[in-house]
């Protein structure tokens, strides 16, 4: 029984989705990822796992002609894999992938991973996105969201009819492999790490903004980014920027990687001043290590983060009052920061394991397929 993930990036699917995609063949079915060609494509293969590379998918495109041409690639790729079922992630495959796959007949759930730049304003996109999302969801058995919010707008402007809606805890994190550290760090000065891509709409200019009113106040921090640059976005950062902020001394950009734990590790906490998530994963896997976190008060981040229980939230675009924030975790003792993890750690296992979600996906197959 064939299983198709197909999603907008082989990154996405690779980072986010890998222990689920990992499981289904363990538990005998047959899987495959279709999804754009990038760096995490042949990781992918080496995984072990198929993947038909889509070609015609540009994520920030909004030429019809182009997106046309998209849906008539899946088309053919679906009508030659013949798959069981097909799970969609993100605007593209949500839409032209559900309209494809009914066209195959074939069963189909899209999962909104968060609103994006489509739905930030009410302009010609969000209308046109709307009006595609409202006739694609027609065919998809359900639509899934990670936060209650998203679902409402989705309900709100009647894009879809609420019975169809399902809210999925997150992604999941392993958070038997995201463990704490067996030493805690004891860094001379209050360390904070951002992990993101580099993208204005992360917050990453108040991250910079609030870490230099910090230092002014005669705080001894210190402030880092770590995150891919994503050039076709509107809101990229560009490298000049970046270097501008670490020749000022302000931040220290660390690069990509695609191991994120020792960088969790060795910092105090974790940062992510973000305008508008789904569930950050970097928040799961940040609260999984027991590491405390500053983020946004804002759809997704509230539903990892529990004001002053395991981090404290901020409010959006708010320099003063993320600086506040990252003050009070300053503040600190060490015993205080640990007890702040700890029940970071405990709110992953009990609500956002990655087993949980599994469970969930597995559920669903049953229930549609058998």
């Amino acid at each position: 029984m064939l299983i198709v993930f197909s999603g907008n990036t082989s990154w996405s699917m690779y980072n986010f989705r890998l222990g689920l995609i990992k499981q289904f063949i363990h538990l005998g079915y047959e899987v495959c990822i279709v999804a754009p060609e990038d760096e995490y494509t042949e990781k992918i293969r080496e995984a072990g796992i198929r993947i038909i590379v889509v070609k015609k998918l540009k994520r920030s495109g909004n030429n019809p002609i182009q997106d046309f041409n998209l849906f008539l690639e899946y088309i053919k790729i679906y009508k030659a894999l013949q798959p069981a079922f097909i799970f969609h992630y993100t605007i593209k495959p949500n839409i032209y992938g559900t309209l494809a796959a009914k066209i195959c007949n074939i069963k189909s759930i899209s999962i909104t991973t968060g609103l994006g730049n489509a739905f930030s304003t009410k302009g010609t996109i969000f209308y046109f996105a709307k009006y595609l999302y409202k006739i694609s969801s027609v065919y998809a058995l359900e639509v899934w969201f990670l936060n209650s919010s998203d679902k409402s707008v989705f309900i709100d402007n009647k894009i879809i009819p609420e019975h169809k809606s399902f809210i999925l805890p997150g992604e999941g994190v392993d958070t038997s492999l995201f463990m704490p550290a067996l030493h805690h760090p004891k860094n001379e000065t209050t360390a904070f790490l951002q992990v993101s891509r580099m993208l204005y709409d992360k917050g990453i200019g108040e991250f910079v903004a609030a870490s230099k009113l910090l230092v002014k106040k005669g705080y001894k921090l210190s402030s880092s980014i770590l995150g891919k640059f994503d050039n076709d976005n509107p809101e990229a950062i560009s490298l000049e920027i970046i270097a501008k902020w670490q020749h000022d001394g302000i931040v220290k950009y660390l690069g990509s990687t695609k191991d994120v734990k020792p960088f969790i590790e060795n910092v105090d906490a974790i940062v992510l001043p973000s305008y508008s998530e789904g569930v950050p994963r970097i928040l799961l896997e940040a609260a999984s290590m027991e590491k405390p976190i500053i983020t946004t008060r804002i759809p997704g981040c509230v539903e990892v983060v529990e004001d002053g229980v395991n981090g404290y939230l901020c409010e959006t675009k708010n320099v003063k009052d993320l600086a506040a924030q990252m003050e009070k975790l300053i503040l600190l003792t060490i015993e205080e920061r640990r007890r702040m993890g700890m029940a970071g750690r405990r709110k992953m296992q009990a609500t956002f394991d990655e087993k949980i979600i599994i469970a969930i996906y597995k559920e669903k197959c049953d229930q549609y397929i058998g």
